[in-house]
């Protein structure tokens, strides 16, 4: 490794850590329920921030060192992987990062850092062997690093989705991308211990990756802003269990007292008695009734208000703006329209973007995805072809085609007719 590139790129690194990190700890985290996690990863990185800065610097006062460089490359990276895998899982799982499981990785890591510097300087015989268990005590942690985050990923994926009734991999996939990014980082830090030259590629990549790392701080709450309702909700049996209420069984007992006692007082008149059997029968459909009537008008106004265009609206909260059950809701949507919800909804957004395409031209295919209620163009341009037999675009040109071809017949004609009445 040539001795002034090195230090170039030591001390490059650096100053620019530094900054980075004068910029992370300057973010501001809004103080709202689901961020206390990140707030506590921010205030961890940034110390890792300024060591990182300061062993950069330290290593471009004293040079290369083909003996020292490799382990503490090897420690570094292992330190890294720890801190970046929790810093994502914050921005997807929180309730799944424990700060002491946390501390006890670090400790795990900084044990081992040392028993590989003290073979280093004392137990040289034993340093090759030793170096090579880190590099596969390293990898090891890399995969289990990968099978957590995979799993954690997966899972918010579907929560997501599943409270908002739509695609929302694609506001997701940034995560994924970082932390594959830190796992390609992580894997070409192994090749660096064997190939010095690299080096000059390996020092900007990671520089360059915790410049995203500040940049996904600071863009968090804009870009997570709509799943923080998801990641950040406790578990439903713990709030069940925490605060116990009356559930529907101590209504039910009520109810059912209630009636033993009507029934008790309606003995003395066996005529009254059945003609209240009857009207108690009758009055459930009544009310079945009147409530799928009121649905039917709730989801009428629904259409014609075009609410369905509105961004980020889980079914639930649509039911409860008709004030209906979910349960009830779903199954009338089932037994009228033969769908659930959402792709009841989808349809009814796609019908409206064709709509606007037919009656305007001039919208691009990014204005209309974003006035029909959609995130994202590529889920769009997917859903708009299952439906319509074709993409957005070929249907924009065929409308033009047929907008055009009526006013080139007029002109044909009209030309026509001129040259007769001129002869």
């Amino acid at each position: 490794m040539d001795e002034t590139i090195y230090k170039f790129l030591m001390g490059g690194s650096a100053f620019v850590i530094t900054i980075l990190g004068v910029m992370l700890a300057a973010t501001t985290i809004l103080p709202e329920d689901g961020l206390e996690k990140l707030r506590r990863a921010r205030n961890i990185l940034v110390p890792s921030y300024f060591v990182l800065a300061l062993l950069s610097l330290v290593c471009c006062l004293t040079g290369y060192d083909h003996r020292i460089e490799p382990a503490s490359t090897l420690f570094v990276a292992s330190f890294q992987a720890l801190l970046f895998t929790t810093s994502m899982l914050v921005f997807i799982r929180p309730g799944e990062v424990r700060w002491n499981t946390v501390l006890r990785q670090a400790a795990g890591i900084t044990a081992a850092g040392v028993i590989l510097f003290a073979t280093l300087f004392c137990f040289t015989d034993y340093y090759s062997w030793i170096f090579c268990t880190g590099i596969v005590a390293y990898i090891v942690q890399l995969i289990i690093y990968t099978r957590k985050f995979m799993s954690a990923y997966r899972k918010t994926v579907q929560e997501v989705e599943d409270y908002y009734d739509d695609d929302e991999e694609s506001r997701l996939r940034w995560v994924k991308i970082g932390f594959y990014s830190a796992l390609a980082i992580g894997g070409m830090a192994i090749s660096v211990l064997f190939f010095t030259d690299w080096y000059k590629f390996f020092v900007p990549l990671y520089v360059l990756y915790y410049s995203f790392m500040v940049m996904w701080f600071v863009n968090y709450y804009r870009r997570m802003k709509f799943a923080i309702p998801v990641i950040a909700v406790a578990p439903l049996e713990a709030k069940v269990y925490a605060n116990p209420e009356k559930t529907d069984f101590d209504e039910t007992d009520r109810v059912v007292t209630a009636i033993e006692g009507e029934v008790r007082k309606s003995d003395e008149n066996i005529l009254e008695a059945g003609k209240s059997m009857n009207e108690n029968k009758e009055e459930p459909e009544t009310i079945h009734l009147t409530k799928e009537q009121l649905l039917k008008e709730r989801l009428q106004k629904y259409i014609d208000e075009k609410e369905y265009c509105e961004k980020d609206i889980p079914s639930g909260i649509v039911a409860d703006s008709f004030g209906m059950p979910q349960s009830f809701f779903r199954q009338y949507m089932k037994n009228y329209y033969g769908m659930d919800f959402r792709p009841w909804r989808k349809e009814l957004r796609l019908r409206e973007a064709a709509r606007l395409f037919a009656e305007n031209p001039g919208y691009s295919i990014e204005e209309v995805c974003e006035m029909v209620g959609y995130n994202n163009s590529s889920n769009f341009n997917r859903d708009f072809k299952q439906m319509m037999g074709m993409t957005p675009k070929s249907y924009c040109k065929q409308i033009c085609l047929k907008n055009i071809c009526p006013e080139r017949e007029a002109s044909v004609d009209f030309n026509k007719n001129s040259r007769v009445g001129g002869g």
